[in-house]
């Protein structure tokens, strides 16, 4: 028996949110960006615009309703200006939902921080020409 070939394709979908350090004035998780069901995140980073100069540490995890740090195994340091990619797990999304973000900061609190989420995701089942 041969392997079927799925003639199905489709280009990557990306959403972007900036994120302030103010955003988490209501609580340390927020929703950030919303997905639709079956969404597979492909890649993404955060990306540190201004730093966030707790005086310790400063992290964001990002995850989802299910497991808040699915995309940050390692929580991102924001208080260094680097790029921090995200963790591709292959991970489905069974329905729509959003990526949330945690704030965590030890030491003295936290004045300034923006710092740029981006996601790459494709859409399960989700067909926009065929070929082969």
């Amino acid at each position: 028996m041969s392997i079927t070939k799925n003639d199905q394709r489709q280009a990557p979908l990306v959403a972007w949110v900036d994120i302030n350090l103010a955003d988490f004035s209501d609580g340390a998780v927020q929703a950030a960006i919303e997905l639709p069901g079956g969404a597979i995140v492909t890649g993404g980073f955060i990306q540190p615009i201004t730093t966030f100069n707790a005086a310790t540490t400063a992290t964001l995890k990002v995850g989802d309703s299910v497991d808040d740090d699915r995309y940050t195994a390692t929580p991102a340091d924001v208080k260094a200006l680097a790029v921090v990619e995200l963790d591709v797990t292959g991970y489905a999304m069974p329905a729509q939902g959003n990526l949330i973000v945690t704030y965590a900061s030890t030491g003295a609190v936290a004045t300034t921080g923006k710092c740029r989420l981006f996601v790459e995701y494709i859409v399960g089942k989700r067909t926009q020409s065929t070929q082969g």
